[in-house]
């Protein structure tokens, strides 16, 4: 679409390499047979590449986000796995280069939380062998008020499922209440990906603020020390990927990365 492609532009002339995207119902790819689908992801695909961006990363859909068998409907749980991994298969032909997949453990909790757990792993030992086949890794978020928004619940989730990994939504485990750089060591070598943005400690609001308009840098660590962390406790080597509000300008983020972030790292090793 033409807003698509305008936002592609204004990030690309920010000065940012990789983006996200996110297959949401509004793709309309639950009603299209595979070759519409593929149709419409191949446009989204060469627009991306129309200007310079690379995919880093894709959020599979939200709607599918019931793959822990909420309220105990098993028909649920086993509808919706089929209809990520249908998403997964056409976004891996369409988006060959992409090898990161963004997962919602629930839209929810209605079950207890702890057969939630059990069943979230049930459903990722389905869905992790088609992704490892596939070539690429799903990567399950932290979220704010629905499964995995503790961080037991989330180890406890993907520990000892081979090649699974983690998320890691630096705001929504600042609303949380915890401390966002233990919580990031908490997670040694599985982080496979990130969400940048600021939120107010505490809250359980998830407002998604420029990286300075929280208070992680107060509440909590500095930016600089978030960084540090991942490049050697973590030895992340992926995109710092931030995700902000849709009327949040490209080149501000980009603005705040350099003076926020990358200052604040900058002290920390002179």
């Amino acid at each position: 679409t033409k807003n698509f492609a305008t936002r592609l532009s204004d990030i690309a002339a920010a000065g940012f390499k990789y983006i996200e995207i996110t297959i949401h119902d509004s793709y309309g790819i639950r009603s299209m047979t595979d070759d519409e689908a593929k149709t419409k992801l191949t446009q989204r695909m060469n627009s991306v590449k129309a200007v310079g961006l690379t995919v880093w990363s894709i959020h599979l859909p939200f709607e599918d986000a019931t793959w822990t068998n909420i309220a105990g409907k098993e028909t649920v749980r086993v509808q919706s796995v089929n209809n990520i991994m249908r998403v997964l298969r056409l976004c891996v032909e369409c988006f060959p280069e992409c090898k990161n997949y963004v997962l919602h453990a629930s839209k929810g909790v209605v079950s207890s939380r702890s057969e939630s757990v059990n069943q979230a792993r049930k459903s990722l030992k389905e869905m992790v062998p088609v992704a490892t086949q596939l070539g690429v890794r799903l990567c399950v978020e932290n979220l704010v008020g629905s499964l995995c928004y503790y961080y037991e619940e989330l180890h406890n989730t993907i520990t000892g499922i081979d090649n699974t990994w983690v998320t890691y939504d630096i705001g929504h485990a600042n609303c949380k209440g915890y401390d966002v750089v233990e919580f990031l060591e908490a997670l040694g070598t599985k982080l496979g990906t990130v969400h940048i943005h600021d939120t107010i400690y505490k809250s359980g609001n998830d407002d998604h603020q420029l990286v300075g308009n929280g208070d992680i840098a107060t509440k909590n660590r500095a930016w600089g020390e978030v960084y540090k962390t991942m490049l050697t406790k973590n030895r992340y080597r992926g995109v710092f990927m931030f995700e902000p509000k849709d009327d949040q300008k490209a080149e501000e983020v980009m603005r705040r990365f350099n003076e926020v972030v990358l200052e604040s790292y900058n002290n920390l090793n002179k």
